[in-house]
């Protein structure tokens, strides 16, 4: 179910009413009810109910659950994870079992979630691999396989994610592991984070289940607020860059430097604000049920480095593959080499968790080039003397730089192949034929004054959290005002959120 559809506007009073009026386990079964049919409402576009399938047994078992029966049998998958990671952790709880025993259980639950995730999301990008391999070292014909028609459940890359840190939690014995299957189902389930984050950490959400702090008419303004802010983001601004993205990346061959600058630089934007704008209305919606999520997303557009950007970028990711992958592996204390190591296999697993193709490794391990030489930058004596003496001109330039090298990770996110990714990014650098104006179309430029205005705006709100305007109920008026008013003059609507993909 979409956050921007009339099905939702529908849902969400219904099932907040009800669960205002159930209390205790008759609430949690409801919620979980609820969540299982927010899930089962989802029915992939590529499926065509008009033309019915019978090759093989899978496509079989697709007409049978969306089009003769209307139901989403992928939820099958999520329910699968959930008694794994459950039965695991009950198990890895046990008082007097082994640390082997501990370990086999943790193993299954790992080998369990990333094997269905694997299939899912990875079987063709792993048989484009191994073609690509075979043809580099083959003389005789070229390799060609087919992609087979597997269809990626929605949601799968974050709640198996959730779902694997309790696990993994439970194993290191910072968690105590959930007696009622009924909670731990609704933990991994819970409809407002379940198809694209936040990830929400186990503790977090058993603090708010265990002892859910009563809803405040504060609690409701600053959720209403952040669900129309977040409103704003998708509709107003990320639907209304989307043309410009679409229309770059599409023709870029016949886009000059500068266009090509824009249109990078619009996806950026355009997806900060349609994640975080999911995002809000996520945190938001949960808010109105007593849950209160840590922030996702805080201003990453403005950052000052590369660092402070991930900082504040899908913080609820970035700290979880910081946790379970960075850490682990040893971090920044096994000595430069290894250090280095460390972060690229952190990264390129982050490039390859976001898609499976080679642009997303690029990505990653883009990232992965930019975090490191900032490392080394900030070492330096005028790295250190700019930051004491630069003053206002050096913190906007050190935003404005961030942001440029920035969008080099932005092609290589949003393009479709490699190869579109290179002779793009390419083009950022003048590195083409013809100079800066080679060609004289007029598509991009007056977006260019829109992504000023959102930076602008984004520096503002940085500076001036939700909570200090509903504190303030002049602002808080104009607030919601402006909200609706561009909404309602400016929406454009009508399109997925871009992380449904991952």
């Amino acid at each position: 179910m979409l956050f921007n559809s009339a099905h939702f506007l529908v849902f969400l009073p219904i099932v907040l009413i009800l669960a205002k009026i159930l209390k205790g386990t008759y609430q949690r079964v409801f919620l979980l009810l609820a969540s299982l049919y927010f899930y089962n409402a989802w029915h992939p576009a590529s499926i065509v109910c008009n033309d019915i399938r019978t090759s093989t047994w899978y496509e079989n078992w697709i007409d049978l659950s969306f089009c003769n029966f209307n139901i989403n049998l992928y939820i099958i998958i999520l329910i699968v994870s959930m008694i794994v990671d459950y039965v695991a952790g009950r198990l890895m709880s046990r008082e007097g079992v082994s640390e082997q025993f501990r370990k086999l259980c943790l193993v299954a639950s790992l080998i369990t979630n990333l094997g269905i995730l694997a299939y899912f999301k990875y079987t063709n990008f792993l048989l484009e691999v191994f073609a690509d391999l075979f043809n580099q070292i083959s003389t005789g014909e070229p390799l060609k396989i087919e992609h087979l028609k597997i269809i990626l459940p929605v949601g799968i890359s974050f709640y198996t994610f959730q779902s694997m840190s309790y696990s993994i939690d439970v194993f290191r014995r910072n968690l105590e592991a959930r007696k009622s299957f009924l909670d731990f189902a609704l933990y991994v389930s819970f409809f407002p984070q379940l198809v694209a984050g936040p990830i929400v950490r186990a503790h977090t959400f058993f603090r708010d289940l265990d002892d859910t702090p009563k809803v405040t008419a504060e609690d409701v303004q600053i959720a209403f607020a952040q669900i129309l802010m977040g409103f704003t983001r998708k509709i107003v601004f990320a639907d209304n860059l989307a043309k410009v993205v679409d229309f770059t990346f599409n023709n870029y061959k016949i886009l000059n430097p500068a266009e090509i600058w824009v249109g990078a630089m619009a996806f950026g934007w355009q997806i900060y604000f349609d994640f975080a704008g999911y995002t809000d209305i996520a945190i938001g919606t949960a808010r109105l049920f007593g849950y209160k999520f840590d922030p996702n997303f805080n201003f990453p557009m403005v950052a000052r480095n590369i660092a402070d950007h991930w900082s504040r970028w899908h913080i609820s990711f970035s700290t979880w593959i910081r946790d379970y992958i960075y850490i682990p592996l040893g971090g920044s204390r096994v000595g430069v080499l290894k250090g280095y190591r460390n972060l690229f296999i952190t990264w390129l697993f982050a490039g390859i968790w976001h898609g499976a193709a080679y642009h997303f490794v690029g990505w990653g391990l883009w990232q992965g080039v930019m975090l490191g030489i900032h490392r080394e930058y900030s070492k330096t004596k005028i790295a250190v003397w700019l930051n004491e003496k630069g003053g206002l001109s050096y913190d906007i330039g050190a935003r404005i730089f961030t942001m440029f090298c920035l969008s080099f990770g932005f092609i290589l996110f949003r393009a479709k192949t490699m190869q579109a990714s290179w002779e793009m990014m390419k083009s950022l650098v003048f590195a083409v034929p013809g100079g800066v104006f080679s060609v004289k179309t007029f598509v991009n430029y007056d977006y260019g004054i829109l992504l000023v205005i959102c930076f602008i705006l984004s520096y503002y709100f940085s500076r001036n959290p939700i909570e200090t305007i509903v504190e303030n109920k002049k602002k808080f008026g104009v607030f919601v005002t402006a909200n609706l008013f561009i909404i309602l003059f400016f929406g454009a609507g009508g399109q997925n959120f871009l992380y449904f993909d991952f």
